[in-house]
């Protein structure tokens, strides 16, 4: 009422302002916005309604450059310096996989730290100019391509040739200075080419022939100007199928004998990868070189040694994403099929060093998605396909490889403790019933029997290896899944049948490594890639089987096997040799004398001594051999050995610099066999024996478990 009566006197307009009025802003009270406000009523001041005036807001920052106008302003910087900025021809084959569109970002959308958002990070694959680099974690993943730890060295970083430098031992003779003087001529590489196919390629399938048969022709035109990972190939490549070759070969390839021309390119093929930098490599080429270098170093490294060698590769080969499946990454089914068995490659030598040594292979080969490759010929596949070709029935040169990595995943199925466990150890899992076990390893060999050994022709040779090679690895299987050792010191006893179980297989498996040694149905191009890791476990079975049955027709059988294996192995007959030749000698010894004394209980003849008895004892037993002189034992059906044994001919000088005790081995030092049968340690100090045996091989296909 009062209000009303004032506003009235007053002539005030009863309609409220948008806006408060100028002293109520100054003053900054809320104001009614009548004209006048009950504000300036009670101060008595007058009522001004001013309408406020907002200013332009300033720019604080100024507007942000394009990606598109800063390139171009730093060509232009470029230019004026001379810079050649003309795109190269071949830009569409290299460019980047994760590359991603220019887009112009929101200053809002960028987290207030600065920092890329983490929880948002996602694996990342980089290739370019034939590179990958692969980012599996924030913050890196989030990162602009070829940006990296500011810990890394750059690719060409002199420090990183350097490293590479350091990581091999010395060599005795002067390393080569110029490689590019070193490349053979068309005509002989063109026969080089021949004997890898025929040799190599079925053994270590990491190559598209075809591809790289273009890059080395059209390299070695100007050899000057090839690539370092092209070169380091190159040489690897040379290295590789040299190491297939027999003495005569060499002479008439070459006009040298094979260990000159061998050690020349060993070092020409390490000084390569030296060159290319391959300790810090991001080329897929230069880690195939290095895997074919690794291949061909195998008899004159250690087995430590190359187990170390294979963890480079392995942690090569994650750094470039190698581990995640090519069509998961976006990548072209050509280069998908070509990580695949590169991956799956260096996972099988690191699988098969870890099981030589005891150990555990990397946890880096059951991290990935890459799916096993295709069984395919190389050529089936082109740079330019789009989809993958469908894989083959029978037998093709990739068979050999996927035969060894169905193999090796088999054995996940034996551990219960983690599935992803791939060592050798798990098929004796107590864990795990016999049952299980025989159903598990029977299940695998019909799968492998329906996908390659019912295509088996008998007339090719690499069918037959690939026959030979699934067969001994079934029977490998059997033998360490009823293997007697899980029972030592143990209140269960063997039964007879799980004892004949693995007398047989390991007999058969002895059979297999002499069929293969002899060369015949021309498997003799195959033994370079021979191992002998499994073979030395297998006959000291065999000889603990014998002295249990010390007579009958399988201990015969046994006895001729033994003698046909060793003489593929003369060291056995040095009196300076490896530990191992030392410890079978020994025990061979004393399971013949077992054999003989259970004979003459019998009421049986002595029977005649082979000739392999009388060289072991000659160096065993020097006073014994040298009183008395046996008849030779005549071989019913096949020659116990392959020569005669007389000391003169039974000689291996080349051995004798890679011992690795560098001497002769006490005959004392080593147990009987029967305290291998009671005490679990000293199956321990046998497996770090073959485990230090010099001549130990990463790649043996028949070994698959070893």
């Amino acid at each position: 009422m009062k209000r009303s009566l004032v506003s009235e006197n007053l002539g005030s307009e009863i309609n409220p302002k948008n806006y408060s009025c100028l002293n109520c802003r100054q003053r900054k009270v809320k104001c009614d916005r009548c004209s006048p406000c009950s504000n300036c009523v009670k101060a008595e001041k007058k009522c001004s309604f001013i309408p406020p005036v907002r200013g332009k807001r300033q720019r604080t920052k100024p507007p942000r450059e394009g990606l598109h106008a800063k390139l171009k302003r730093y060509e232009e910087l470029l230019k004026s310096y001379g810079a050649n900025l003309e795109q190269s021809g071949d830009c569409d084959s290299e460019s980047e996989t994760a590359s991603q569109p220019d887009v112009e970002l929101d200053e809002d959308a960028v987290p207030s730290s600065g920092r890329p958002n983490i929880e948002e990070a996602k694996p990342k694959l980089v290739i370019d100019k034939g590179s990958s680099i692969y980012f599996d974690s924030a913050p890196w993943s989030n990162l602009g391509n070829g940006l990296h730890h500011p810990e890394v060295g750059e690719p060409n970083d002199e420090s990183n040739v350097h490293d590479s430098a350091l990581f091999f031992e010395p060599e005795q003779i002067d390393k080569p200075e110029n490689l590019a003087g070193l490349h053979f001529s068309l005509q002989i590489l063109s026969k080089l080419k021949e004997i890898y196919l025929d040799r190599v390629d079925p053994m270590i399938k990491i190559l598209h022939m075809p591809t790289f048969w273009i890059l080395a022709t059209n390299g070695l035109r100007v050899p000057q100007n090839l690539p370092t990972d092209s070169e380091a190939m190159i040489f690897a490549f040379y290295l590789a199928t040299i190491s297939t070759l027999k003495e005569d070969e060499c002479q008439h390839l070459f006009g040298v004998c094979k260990s000159v021309i061998n050690s020349h390119y060993r070092l020409a093929a390490r000084q390569a990868l030296v060159n290319a930098g391959f300790l810090s490599t991001s080329s897929p080429m230069t880690l195939r070189a290095y895997a074919l270098f690794m291949t061909c170093v195998r008899k004159s490294y250690k087995c430590d040694t190359l187990f170390v060698l294979s963890g480079v590769a392995i942690r090569l080969a994650r750094k470039m994403g190698l581990h995640r499946d090519g069509l998961t990454l976006g990548l072209s089914p050509f280069e998908t099929e070509m990580r695949r068995r590169l991956w799956w490659h260096l996972a099988y030598v690191d699988f098969r060093l870890a099981g030589v040594l005891g150990t555990k292979p990397s946890l880096d080969l059951s991290c990935g998605d890459s799916q096993m490759p295709l069984n395919v010929e190389d050529e089936d596949l082109h740079p330019d396909m789009i989809n993958l070709p469908p894989e083959r029935r029978g037998i093709t040169t990739t068979t050999p490889c996927l035969a060894k990595y169905e193999v090796m995943e088999s054995l996940r199925e034996f551990s219960t403790s983690c599935p992803d466990d791939l060592r050798r150890e798990a098929l004796p899992n107590p864990d795990v019933s016999v049952v299980k076990k025989d159903s598990i390893i029977s299940h695998l060999e019909d799968r492998l029997e329906m996908k390659y050994l019912r295509y088996c022709d008998p007339s090719d040779s690499l069918h037959t290896f690939v026959s030979i090679m699934i067969r001994s690895s079934i029977c490998q299987m059997k033998l360490f899944a009823h293997n007697p050792r899980q029972f030592v010191n143990s209140p269960v006893k063997v039964s007879q049948h799980e004892r004949n179980i693995f007398f047989t297989n390991a007999m058969k498996l002895l059979e297999y490594v002499i069929f293969m040694q002899g060369g015949s149905h021309g498997l003799g191009k195959y033994t370079w890639h021979f191992g002998t890791s499994v073979l030395w476990t297998v006959i000291l079975y065999v000889l603990i089987e014998v002295r249990r049955q010390k007579t009958g027709s399988d201990v015969d059988k046994a006895w001729r096997l033994i003698g046909t294996v060793f003489s593929y192995y003369p060291q056995v007959f040095e009196k300076s040799t490896g530990p191992v030749y030392t410890a079978l000698g020994k025990w061979t010894l004393e399971v013949w004398d077992d054999h003989v004394a259970a004979l003459m209980a019998d009421g049986l003849s002595e029977p005649l001594t082979p000739d392999y008895i009388h060289a072991i004892g000659h160096c065993r037993r020097p006073t014994i051999a040298s009183s008395s002189k046996a008849k030779s034992q005549v071989v019913e059906s096949e020659p116990t050995t392959r020569d005669t044994f007389d000391n003169d001919k039974i000689q291996s000088p080349s051995y004798k610099d890679n011992l690795a005790g560098g001497g002769a081995v006490n005959f004392c030092d080593f147990p009987n066999l029967l305290s291998l049968e009671m005490d679990p340690g000293e199956w321990i100090q046998w497996e770090q024996l073959v485990a230090e045996q010099g001549s130990l091989t990463q790649g043996d296909s028949m070994n698959t478990l070893g």
